[in-house]
């Protein structure tokens, strides 16, 4: 599941402690192995890792002291074994290891996070990247690329791995087909929603119901796995995000 939880700036009754258990009843409903959350503050992560401490989470905040709005990665404890050595948080710029660095002069400070998991059961290896993209097309041009080098470069190149997040962009934007292999890309992920549903031209950002736009809320997948299901979490009252939740079955081939 992919799902951008919304800041905790809006009044009744959009405000956090309102949407919560909005937010907690989509969770537990469609009970994700792994979720990737975007916009998740301090405080959304303290109140989600108490209500589901079946999870364990990876993944830092933005800013120079690593708080702030966090691309944070949720995992099943008794699904997943986290490889300890290969995974971590980057910032979307020229100095990626840097907290909070932003040498891209982006509105806000921009980050990706990644996990290195294996099935327990299975035995199996996955990775996992969880991002949050910025505003502007050519920020979002310089993040793909980044985040592209970084997967193409994972550690175990033959591991399969996963990308979610709110990449802020229609599927026909440059960024969106850099990441699908255009453009000279070194990776070319495939978007499980689309390849199950290749017609449909619905959107996952709704801000909180007034209005609804281009699909920007994406799971894609690399490597010898394929999606099973996928669905847009559509809510139509009493929403849980200005955003709707994204989710992809997927199975090793």
């Amino acid at each position: 599941m992919t799902f951008n939880l919304r800041v905790p700036v809006d009044p009744f009754p959009n405000d956090w402690n309102s949407r919560l258990p909005r937010v907690a009843t989509i969770i537990k409903t469609h009970n994700p192995d792994v979720l990737g959350v975007q916009e998740a503050t301090p405080e959304i992560i303290a109140d989600l890792k108490k209500a589901f401490p079946e999870y364990d989470v990876i993944g830092r905040g933005r800013n120079v002291d690593e708080g702030g709005e966090g691309t944070q990665i949720f995992y099943k404890k008794d699904r997943f074994t986290l490889d300890k050595r290969d995974h971590g948080t980057l910032q979307m710029s020229p100095t990626p290891n840097v907290a909070g660095s932003n040498g891209w002069a982006m509105q806000w400070p921009r980050i990706f996070t990644w996990v290195h998991l294996q099935d327990k059961k299975t035995k199996k290896f996955i990775y996992v990247f969880n991002t949050h993209f910025p505003l502007k097309p050519h920020e979002r041009d310089l993040s793909a690329e980044l985040l592209a080098k970084t997967i193409a470069e994972r550690k175990y190149k033959k591991h399969a791995a996963i990308l979610t997040g709110d990449f802020n962009a229609c599927e026909d934007e440059a960024s969106m087909k850099y990441l699908l292999g255009q453009n000279g890309s070194p990776i070319a992920t495939k978007d499980t929603y689309h390849q199950l549903h290749p017609d449909d031209k619905a959107g996952t950002f709704h801000a909180f119901g007034t209005t609804e736009t281009c699909k920007i809320d994406y799971i894609y997948t690399l490597g010898k796995i394929e999606p099973l299901e996928s669905t847009i979490i559509k809510e139509r009252e009493n929403f849980a995000s200005d955003h709707y939740a994204v989710t992809a079955k997927i199975g090793f081939k």
